[in-house]
């Protein structure tokens, strides 16, 4: 029943009218279960992936912002390509005893089809045919916007990890196995022969591995990802809810279809040509398991690569919250903006090797979870949006 106040028995100036009803802030785990549980393993481009967009548009829809959702075309997952990067090698070397300008032709071919392969390059010219999408929702400031602030967090997640190697280090065998059929072809080294066809076979041999490693991997199902991303997706939605609106600062949550693969991110920044000075991406790592810490920059980087004021604002941050810097042993999710000199900083749940826990992993459950680690998150990301909302360069 509505309440109506009854205005002829009230005095002049004392009229009293209902108060909204507030809406419950939801439990981050609740959400955590929702995605992880009930809509469970998302793949890129996937049913799951599409369902956990609609639930995240949902639940940003009902803090306020507006809400929108841009698709995009990209690949299903990775391919089967070291296979064929395997079998080029092997047809060098099976016929390098017949015919030795071929075989050195085919290495040639190996080596370029295997850095048109590697992730940097192959969105260049593989067709993208299924579709994804980000989801995206704003909130604009009480006043004038003087900066933004872009919450990242993936929808999708990880296949198992390659034990073996990576598409850079197929690159590398590849280089070492047409390095050893030159040298064979214009000045042989001067070693036993013997010597020379096991330097031949070697990085052969490891491409066939790496190749049925591959395979093994593809076949392997992918991860319910509690902690990859389920968790960061809870956490920047509580983030989202105690923000509110802020009072210089736009804010963007962004959910990236792709995020795993980079696509979501690329078709971002490239629809959405941010103005690199005002606005600050915060990338949302696994959060819900390890410790809490911001990050400087990867092992590959010999220098800080995150945004100075983020690093000091997430510094201020950590009071009442337990969070650290530290270095990822890991390609961060906004390297692509880093080294485009954008100003950004990852957050993420790190184990003592300085990865996220799990990541992959089959292990990456909701029994995983730490709770309170979700809501320090959320509290960290919170205090840090605030910090930038007032005293932001």
């Amino acid at each position: 029943m509505t309440y109506e106040p009854d205005y002829s028995t009230l005095p002049l100036n004392t009229v009293e009218f209902p108060l909204p009803v507030l809406r419950r802030r939801e439990d981050p785990i609740e959400a955590v279960h929702k995605i992880a549980d009930e809509i469970g393993a998302r793949p890129v481009t996937s049913i799951a992936e599409a369902q956990t967009a609609a639930y995240v548009a949902s639940r940003l829809r009902r803090s306020g912002l507006q809400v929108w959702t841009d698709p995009f075309l990209t690949h299903a997952s990775a391919g089967n390509d070291g296979l064929i990067i395997a079998l080029l090698a092997s047809v060098s070397i099976g016929i390098w005893n017949y015919n030795r300008l071929y075989a050195l032709t085919i290495a040639v071919t190996t080596f370029v089809v295997a850095i048109l392969l590697t992730n940097t390059f192959s969105r260049y010219f593989r067709r993208a045919a299924s579709e994804s999408q980000n989801v995206i929702a704003t909130n604009a400031s009480h006043g004038p916007a003087t900066r933004r602030v872009v919450l990242l967090v993936p929808l999708d997640t990880h296949q198992p990890r390659d034990p073996i190697g990576s598409r850079e280090a197929q690159v590398a065998a590849t280089l070492a196995l047409l390095t050893m059929l030159s040298l064979e072809y214009i000045a042989p080294l001067p070693l036993p022969v013997e010597v020379r066809t096991l330097l031949l076979i070697v990085p052969a041999l490891y491409l066939l591995l790496a190749a049925s490693a591959e395979l093994w991997v593809r076949s392997q199902p992918f991860s319910a990802g509690a902690v990859s991303y389920a968790s960061s997706i809870a956490a920047m939605l509580a983030a989202v809810d105690d923000l509110g609106r802020l009072n210089h600062t736009e804010l963007w949550a962004v959910g990236l279809g792709g995020g795993t693969t980079g696509a979501g991110l690329t078709h971002l920044v490239k629809k959405y040509p941010f103005d690199a000075r005002a606005t600050f991406f915060i990338g949302l790592e696994g959060l819900g398991r390890g410790t809490l810490s911001y990050l400087l920059h990867d092992v590959n980087e010999r220098s800080r690569s995150a945004d100075d004021t983020l690093v000091d604002v997430f510094t201020e941050a950590t009071r009442g919250v337990r969070a650290e810097p530290r270095v990822a042993n890991f390609i961060p999710l906004v390297r692509p903006l880093t080294q485009a000199k954008r100003r950004a900083i990852s957050v993420a749940c790190l184990d003592h090797n300085g990865r996220v826990p799990l990541q992959g992993s089959a292990k990456d459950t909701t029994d995983a979870i730490t709770p309170a680690i979700v809501e320090q998150s959320a509290r960290l990301i919170t205090n840090a949006v605030r910090l930038l909302d007032a005293h932001g360069d």
